[in-house]
């Protein structure tokens, strides 16, 4: 069955006990990881419980395709429920899951996590049309619901934010809720005991934060500059050594995006009027930078890009090849690509 926000937040309240597997997916990588992490606890507090918390990806599958039953028929050592999570799900996992919900009796939840799954995929067909599995998809969020996000986080900590301020915050930080919360437990951490936050003090914490590094990053390799590309991400490997999924998947949004608006204007549509129909928009800063790119990048040239990207992130996860060399090694790349 499909389930909406409202039938989500029954299901926290109060779980049904026919549900026996939740899929989470879409292209909003923090919302899908949050909404993961509240479904996860409706069974068990403790995550790193070794005892009743099981993950599993598709790999696990593939030597052992009875897994996820084998996993879910084992009796914990120290009692309670059994949480199985599957993490970076597809559709080749699609028949034991099915196998799962129909033969397994027992209490055992598993929680499902993908990426962005087209109507025809097969797993989340699975999830939509079963009465004993759920899915759930996680869009990035519009201004409205980043900005009720920004002022709640806020507001538990005890602080008021100005309007200028939270327009500021919806437009910079894009719309990845991981992204919105770490940005916004920065902030609430550097302001102290300040309790009301004005424009100057977000600008001062977040604009030079891990947001702006990675779109520095971003925008450098698409313009194929290779020396600030080269800065921008000796600066983010310096802040966090494992971000390089995160900076490919940063990557093909931006060329996804970019990839629409060249199309659209391949098809006849004035530039600016392609430009201003993205959500979010493009910072007024990026502009210039994002009206270049579009004259250097082809759509068939976008696709190789996008194509490349996909297959590096496969590579980061499945070889024994440090991610971040084989992340360097794809954006210089790209940063080549774009001067040809």
């Amino acid at each position: 069955m499909k389930f909406n926000q409202a039938l989500y937040r029954t299901f926290l309240a109060k779980p049904n006990p026919k549900i026996k597997a939740i899929l989470v997916y879409g292209p909003d990588e923090g919302a899908v990881h949050e909404t993961a992490l509240e479904l996860a606890k409706t069974v068990v507090n403790d995550l790193k419980d070794p005892f009743r918390v099981t993950s599993l990806t598709p790999a696990s599958f593939k030597n052992t395709p009875s897994i996820l039953l084998d996993e879910a028929s084992a009796i914990p050592l120290m009692g309670g429920r059994k949480l199985i999570l599957i993490n970076e799900a597809d559709n080749n996992i699609t028949n034991q899951i099915n196998d799962f919900i129909n033969l397994y009796n027992g209490d055992s939840f598993v929680v499902i996590s993908a990426g962005n799954l087209l109507k025809t995929s097969s797993l989340r067909k699975l999830a939509e049309s079963s009465e004993n599995m759920a899915a759930i998809s996680c869009y990035s969020d519009d201004n409205e619901t980043l900005k009720k996000l920004i002022t709640e986080q806020l507001k538990i900590n005890g602080k008021k934010i100005s309007l200028d301020a939270i327009n500021w915050l919806t437009e910079n930080l894009g719309a990845d809720r991981a992204i919105t919360r770490n940005e916004i437990s920065k902030l609430i951490t550097f302001i102290g005991d300040k309790t009301d936050i004005n424009l100057e003090d977000v600008m001062n914490i977040i604009g030079d934060g891990s947001a702006t590094s990675m779109e520095d990053l971003i925008f450098a390799t698409g313009e194929g500059n290779f020396n600030n590309m080269n800065k921008a991400l000796n600066k983010i490997f310096y802040e966090d050594e494992n971000a390089a999924v995160s900076i490919i998947r940063a990557t093909i949004y931006h060329f996804q995006r970019l990839h629409l608006v060249k199309t659209n204007i391949n098809n006849g549509m004035r530039g600016e009027e392609a430009l201003h129909l993205l959500f979010p928009p493009i910072n007024f800063k990026r502009e210039p930078s994002f009206k270049k790119q579009i004259q250097i990048w082809s759509p068939e040239k976008i696709f190789n890009v996008l194509k490349l990207l996909v297959d590096t992130e496969k590579e980061c996860k499945t070889t024994g090849t440090p991610a971040e060399l084989i992340c360097s090694r794809t954006l210089m790349q790209i940063t080549l690509l774009a001067n040809k």
